[in-house]
């Protein structure tokens, strides 16, 4: 069965009338709203406004919650404290939206261990996917580049204690330690992975917050081959320019033709 394939709405802006019309012709089945740099408003019908104009420019639909300044697993008791709380506003909305899941970063930017709570971290990530069930939205952490969810011992400990599904990051996996140092491939990664893989973030590698594109095939069909294996079929290519984003959608055609 073929794939959905979305892409990241950060290459096109906050243009929705670009964005549903780029949907159409380019054989898309939707987008994932990048919320880090879009937040959404707290009046209730303004809130609700922008909501019904996500929905009518994309049928589809995933997003990702705001991370630049949300650390739930933050020592800080009270920082944690408020990103748990915005966040189950995120939760609600992507509920609203009826998105397919919203995804969210823990551990961002490579947070120290002595910044880091873990037993904050379990216990906030738990509360949050209780909220999340109860809202029927289902609520997934993605692996980064640096820091805690960055290498398969540390973030296959966090899905145990937590049961959370994840939204697998092929650049991430690649342009982390873990992989650049050989200790393991990108595929290694995600097999270690002991909980549902809901959805992907396709392109190649990650380096300095720059996502590039696979030059061929051969660069993410083991990991496209890996996400089948898994059931995962919901894939979107994560890239942040229209240019790069055609270059990928070519490499993932041209797996899907051959599959």
């Amino acid at each position: 069965m073929r794939p959905q394939l979305l892409f990241c709405q950060t290459a096109f802006g906050k243009n929705l009338e670009c964005i549903r019309e780029y949907i159409s012709t380019h054989a898309y089945d939707g987008v994932e709203w990048a919320w880090d740099g879009w937040r959404l408003m707290v009046p209730r019908e303004r809130r609700r406004r922008r909501l019904d104009d996500l929905r009518q420019a994309s049928r589809v639909s995933s997003a990702h919650a705001p991370y630049t300044d949300l650390e739930i697993g933050h020592r800080d008791a009270e920082h944690a404290a408020a990103a748990v709380r915005i966040l189950r506003d995120y939760i609600d909305a992507a509920g609203e939206l009826g998105a397919h899941h919203l995804n969210i970063h823990v551990g961002s930017y490579g947070l120290p261990l002595e910044e880091l709570s873990w037993d904050g971290l379990v216990r906030n990530l738990g509360n949050l996917l209780e909220h999340a069930g109860r809202r029927g939205v289902c609520l997934t952490v993605e692996n980064l580049t640096h820091g805690l969810t960055s290498t398969p011992d540390w973030f296959t400990r966090l899905l145990k204690a937590t049961g959370a599904p994840v939204t697998f990051d092929f650049g991430h996996a690649h342009g982390s330690a873990w992989v650049q140092e050989r200790h393991g491939s990108v595929v290694e990664f995600l097999n270690a992975i002991p909980t549902p893989v809901v959805a992907a973030h396709i392109y190649f590698t990650e380096r300095n917050d720059t996502h590039f594109v696979p030059e061929k095939l051969e660069d993410i069909s083991p990991a496209l081959d890996g996400l089948a294996a898994r059931g995962c079929d919901f894939w979107v290519l994560e890239l942040h320019t229209r240019e790069t984003l055609e270059r990928t959608r070519k490499i993932v055609d041209e797996y899907l033709a051959i599959r």
